[in-house]
């Protein structure tokens, strides 16, 4: 009798594991420890780690390997909703390289932008505005600026909001930022692009 107890038992432990579903495949994944605004640098404590299904982790959601410390947000987010990395907002030029900047140029409307996108290498040369050569003086050969430096982005000129010329975004050095915005007032600006 107690034999055929054990097997019962036994019988009934298999059939509900025959019937219960395998457990789920989770992924750790980084979230909102409280709500949070886009103010503030975020800190260790303003995140938890989290598990997950896996089907219900976003694309891009950070995960405990990850350090948003320092970093801010985009926008405000809600407690534990998954952080991800568009919602992490980061300088610019930050997959650039360590302590560069994005800086914009303002480029006469005739340089060809198809030359030109993100990813190209450019030096900037800066040449006085006015033509030494028509008040009957030697031109004077352009200065470089900056060189061997990556574009980020570039903006065709927008008529309509009245800017000439096209905006290319550059990734630089600070030092290179402040001397790029000092020739953008005194001089006319342009590319060579690098092979």
């Amino acid at each position: 009798r107690a034999l055929g107890a054990v097997c019962a038992a036994l019988a009934l432990t298999g059939a509900v594991l025959l019937v219960r579903p395998p457990p789920t495949p989770s992924t750790e994944v980084l979230v909102a420890a409280r709500g949070l605004d886009a103010l503030s640098a975020l800190s260790s404590g303003d995140v938890a780690v989290r598990a997950l299904p896996s089907e219900a982790v976003p694309e891009q959601a950070l995960r405990p390997g990850d350090d948003p410390a320092g970093r801010s947000l985009t926008g405000p987010v809600a407690r534990g909703e998954v952080l991800t990395r568009a919602r992490i907002a980061g300088p610019v030029a930050r997959g650039y390289g360590p302590g560069l900047v994005a800086a914009p140029v303002r480029l006469p409307e005739d340089v060809p932008t198809g030359l030109l996108h993100p990813g190209s290498r450019v030096d900037v040369l800066a040449a006085g505005r006015e033509d030494a050569a028509a008040f009957g003086g030697e031109p004077r050969p352009a200065r470089t600026v900056v060189e061997d430096r990556p574009v980020i982005s570039v903006f065709e000129p927008d008529a309509a909001a009245g800017a000439g010329g096209v905006l290319v975004v550059l990734a630089v050095r600070p030092d290179e930022a402040g001397a790029l915005a000092g020739h953008a007032a005194s001089s006319r600006l342009s590319v060579t692009l690098r092979g």
